[in-house]
């Protein structure tokens, strides 16, 4: 017998008087101690926990509801009861097992162009259930406290949920925040007074029990996540199924070590030229599949998702956050989510021609956006159309949010209630008046997130760099109205890696071992975020014919450049441009690790690497699709050196290691 049709909309904080800022989770903590108190109070609350406020009314607004739309269990979210269920996600349905992968459960949108507006809603869902709590408590508060009236309702009025930004500066020095990780937290209380409550960001608790279709997932290496014996969600957590707690050492180390990378994806976001194919431009920003690429496509700046991956497995090692389908029960997925929301927020300010619209073009040939793996309410290689359903997602009005709502948060786009704080001179909520505005922001977007080559360029004093090619003023593919920067180019890694691998989460990392002007250090990474393929045939090999290809690229540190440039430096000669890009490759060498950071395939870069062994050698159905050396040349305005920089010249340079790539565990072999 179907449950009764049943719609819970999601509107934000509609009738709270205005548009308020999502504020970092430091600065709310620090400075705004009302709005702090009710948001840990009322997320205590909609996570059901014993020792908190039991106001909770609306079912599909508790936090188990929630964080269960993202991934499992493969069921019906509360908030979207209905009777048509012809297209939904059946466990018991071969047309949904029996593919190879199997159809997603969830309803989360992952790989495809829908990926960053289907996320906007979700995280307002939990803004709207928090707002509303938060609403009911500072009525209380002030009931029992006249004395304090005006304070308590103001501050649940303009509370909107907060975000965290993993790749502020201080993340490489400090990792995460107190707040995100340490089980008991300080508020305020009526009267001033200070309380100490149990902390409802460190981890989730399975109240009601766990879900029946959690399923303990086994690594390659053979540690065990024991998702159907944890009853709390974990970080960095030891292979047994009763875990002493969270591994916040390992946790901050990660981070540390990650964070520099993750600011130079977030500043490459923001240096897509300006007269890019709109459809295409927004494919590569929004998703890691790039769904448009060909094979002979060198170009690549990263995508949103991508970075928002690394996150994933950074925040999670062995834990829920970095497993798909139940990353959403970890309350810091919501924080990280809220940034993802906030550089979207950014990004569609400044690219506002840059659009999904209804497909894209190559070759004057149409091909629609698809969703290769389904949701739980999309079928396979369902159409992705911007005026499309992000289920389960309601409007007030009764039909499903679309893309086309999702985007914009400014006064005449769909009301969503919330904007962020004003961040390089861009204010998300007031449209820019012009594109010359729009421009000047994004460049001091990427400067503050570490892309400044004008001034990198400066400074590079090592001889290679006057040997290094770059067009002339007058080649096609320099705009007209900019010069060339000189004896300057940026260096890349581009990667392509196979989803279904390892049949789980894992990661590529670029390794320089270091020289005489430069520490061994990690240069960066590129994360494939997967859930398991359950389905009844596990071939490897057909999983790779079927699945999907994850595209993302390491900047190059210019430092790092000039430190391999000044190593291998002869006194007596200036190293051409194949002998710098033959030493940038030689002083590097990759990984493959899984979720907890151990070591499957190793490779060494360099044109004299000898070729690995063919006993010794991974699997071809792990071995990454492509690690290559990338460069461009980079243009200036010719009058207004405060303009965006012009990216063009893009050239592949081949393999990074072509001695192949050696199984360093059973799992890659």
């Amino acid at each position: 017998m179907s449950s009764p049709e049943y719609h819970y909309p999601v509107i934000g904080r509609k009738g709270t008087g205005g548009v308020f800022d999502r504020l970092p989770i430091e600065t709310l903590e620090k400075d705004h101690p009302h709005q702090f108190a009710l948001f840990i109070l009322a997320f205590a609350a909609i996570q059901q926990r014993p020792d908190a406020p039991q106001v909770i009314k609306e079912p599909a607004g508790t936090f188990m509801e929630i964080a269960s739309i993202h991934g499992r269990p493969f069921i019906e979210w509360a908030g979207d009861r209905n009777k048509d269920t012809s297209t939904d996600y059946s466990a018991t349905d071969k047309k949904d097992t029996d593919p190879v992968p199997a159809r997603f459960g969830g309803y989360c949108n992952h790989g495809s162009v829908f990926f960053p507006t289907w996320h906007r809603p979700y995280v307002m869902l939990l803004e709207q259930s928090i707002g509303n709590i938060a609403d009911q408590l500072a009525h209380d508060i002030e009931a029992k406290n006249p004395q304090e009236s005006g304070v308590w309702v103001k501050a649940a009025k303009e509370l909107r949920f907060p975000y965290w930004d993993w790749a502020e500066k201080d993340v490489s020095e400090n990792g995460l925040p107190p707040i995100l990780y340490e089980d008991k937290v300080e508020i305020v209380a009526a009267g001033g007074q200070k309380q100490i409550v149990n902390n409802p960001l460190s981890s989730f608790s399975f109240v009601d029990g766990i879900p029946s279709d959690f399923a303990d997932e086994t690594l390659r290496t053979g540690q065990v996540a024991y998702f159907t014996k944890w009853h709390r969600t974990y970080r960095y957590v030891a292979s047994t199924a009763n875990p002493e707690g969270s591994n916040v050492d390992q946790l901050q180390k990660a981070f540390k070590a990650g964070a520099k990378d993750l600011r130079s994806k977030v500043a490459q976001l923001f240096v897509v030229n300006d007269d890019e194919d709109s459809a295409l431009a927004w494919d590569e920003f929004s998703n890691h599949t790039t769904e448009s690429k060909r094979e002979m496509d060198n170009y690549n700046s990263g995508s949103l998702e991508g970075v928002h991956d690394a996150v994933h497995i950074l925040a999670g090692g062995t834990g829920h956050m970095s497993a798909p389908d139940y990353a959403g029960f970890d309350p810091i997925f919501f924080l990280h989510h809220s940034n993802v929301d906030r550089l979207l927020a950014l990004w569609e300010w400044c690219y506002t021609e840059y659009w999904m619209e209804s497909g894209y073009k190559l070759k004057g040939n149409s091909y629609p956006w698809t969703q290769q793996l389904g949701t739980y309410a999309q079928v396979y290689n369902a159409q992705l159309l911007p005026d499309g359903p992000l289920q389960p997602f309601r409007t007030e009005q009764g039909e499903y949010w679309t893309s086309s709502q999702a985007r914009f948060l400014h006064a005449d786009a769909y009301p969503k209630y919330y904007s962020y704080p004003e961040f390089a001179g861009i204010k998300v909520d007031q449209a820019a008046m012009s594109s010359d505005e729009r421009a000047l922001a994004r460049k001091k977007v990427a400067a503050y997130y570490g892309f400044d080559p004008q001034t990198t360029a400066q400074q590079a004093t090592a001889s290679a760099w006057t040997q290094l090619p770059v067009p002339d003023n007058d080649h096609p593919a320099v705009p007209a109205d900019h010069t060339i920067i000189p004896e300057y180019r940026t260096f890349a890694v581009h990667v392509k890696l196979l989803e279904h691998a390892f049949n789980s989460s894992y990661s590529f990392q670029l390794h320089h071992r270091g020289n005489d002007h430069s520490a061994p250090q990690l240069i960066g990474t590129v994360t494939v975020f997967a859930r398991p393929d359950h389905s009844p045939c596990k071939a490897c090999t057909l999983r790779r014919e079927a699945g999907t290809i994850i595209h993302g690229i390491i900047p190059i540190p210019p430092a790092l450049i000039e430190s391999i440039m000044k190593s291998n430096a002869s006194s007596e000669t200036v190293a051409t441009f194949d002998q710098t890009l033959a030493h940038i490759k030689g002083e590097f060498f990759g990984k493959i690790v899984d979720t907890a950071g151990l070591e499957l395939a190793r490779a060494e870069g360099g044109l004299e690497t000898p070729k690995i062994p063919s006993q010794q050698t991974t699997s071809r159905n792990v071995t990454p699709i492509e690690i290559s050396l990338v460069s461009t040349a980079v243009a200036e305005h010719g009058q207004d050196k405060d303009r965006p920089v012009y990216i063009c010249d893009w050239q592949h340079h081949d393999g990074v290691f072509i001695g192949g790539w050696q199984a360093t565990h059973p799992a890659a072999a």
